[in-house]
């Protein structure tokens, strides 16, 4: 049994399918559940929809995770949100102390020497959208921000296990490579110590060998983007250049979809600061437009939604299925409100030609 943890929905939804891809669930997938309903089962996911929530509600929240068995908390592997808050939240209230592993290597996220890195750049000079930035790439920084006393880096699996043995506080550890990752968690003490990371590390936590199935589509798809995170603009735009079609609006879209092209629907950029009100109600405007086009364009094979708040006000607070990835960080999944897949990821994900390759790769190779 495991019951994971994770702050936004694209997250929850990223680390269900990771843990999927290696025979969690079943054929039936991994159940994501929104809080503060929480599913049963030898696994499962729940979303605390605190990315945004202020530092205490997300800490009082996370605190109220009562859960016997193994239990695990994953973090954005950017280092984005609430994270620490939670973790220490539940580290006080369980007594159980936490083994923190922020690593996400098939993304080029490692920590090193207690930093962590994504491309060999420290996360916190990377691409952020305009509500989230942070001021530290050290994970320790942030958790004695929110108060943990006693927080220890540790660089080898050597140093992991010789702490496992008699764990306390919080222990941030190194790694570089699945295989590290891997090494890490076969030293976690399972019942004892709160397990916490990305999704690479969580999935680490079953032993099978990561399997994900392929899956094809033969139709177009639609790219619905509400993140304004500088890398999925220019995922965007590289797609643009391929050929995908960028409609303006709803019309527009079913439109292009009717024709078989595959079709980009994003919000507008915001030309400054954006508050959390502001966001949820353009979140929310723009689902609606969203799924008026799935819902009418009978020719449709799949929808593609890019970043956490987009997708919890597009799939609202509905259990879902999550199959299985297509592509590191991108989950394939069953939602009750819409007949076909839905694919799901964060808006900083991968590389400039993401969006191009999931489309005429990936989905059609």
């Amino acid at each position: 049994m495991l019951h994971v943890a994770a702050d936004d929905r694209t997250g929850a939804l990223e680390v269900a399918a990771a843990l999927a891809d290696r025979g969690a669930g079943g054929a039936h997938g991994v159940t994501v559940t929104v809080w503060p309903e929480q599913a049963g089962g030898d696994v499962c996911v729940v979303d605390l929809e605190s990315r945004h929530l202020s530092s205490q509600q997300a800490a009082s929240r996370a605190a109220a995770l009562v859960i016997s068995g193994p239990v695990a908390h994953k973090i954005d592997s950017t280092l984005r949100g609430n994270w620490a808050r939670e973790l220490v939240a539940r580290h006080l209230t369980s007594r159980m102390p936490v083994l923190l592993v922020p690593a996400l290597p098939a993304l080029g996220r490692v920590c090193v020497g207690g930093v962590v890195l994504n491309g060999g750049r420290p996360v916190h000079e990377g691409d952020v959208d305009v509500r989230q930035r942070i001021d530290s790439s050290r994970p320790a920084d942030h958790l004695r921000a929110a108060g943990a006393s006693d927080v220890v880096e540790l660089a080898t699996v050597a140093d992991a296990a010789t702490w496992a043995a008699a764990p306390r506080g919080c222990a941030v550890v190194d790694a570089s490579t699945d295989a590290d990752l891997d090494a890490v968690v076969a030293v976690w003490p399972r019942q004892q110590v709160l397990l916490a990371g990305t999704s690479a590390t969580i999935a680490a936590t079953v032993a099978n060998a990561p399997a994900p199935a392929a899956r094809r589509i033969t139709g177009p798809v639609l790219v619905a983007c509400g993140s304004a995170n500088p890398a999925a603009r220019r995922q965007l735009a590289v797609a643009a250049d391929r050929g995908t079609t960028v409609a303006k609006d709803a019309a527009s879209a079913l439109q292009a979809i009717a024709a078989r092209r595959d079709t980009i629907l994003a919000t507008p950029l915001p030309s400054g600061s954006v508050d959390a009100e502001q966001a949820e109600v353009e979140s929310a405007r723009f689902a609606v437009e969203v799924a008026e086009v799935a819902a009418k364009a009978s020719a449709l094979a799949a929808v593609v939604v890019l970043g956490g708040d987009t997708a919890a006000a597009l799939l609202g607070s509905d259990s879902l299925r999550v199959l299985g990835s297509v592509a590191p960080g991108t989950a394939w999944l069953v939602s009750p409100r819409f007949v076909v897949p839905v694919i799901t990821r964060a808006g900083g994900f991968g590389d400039d030609r993401a969006i191009a390759d999931l489309l005429w790769g990936t989905l059609r190779a």
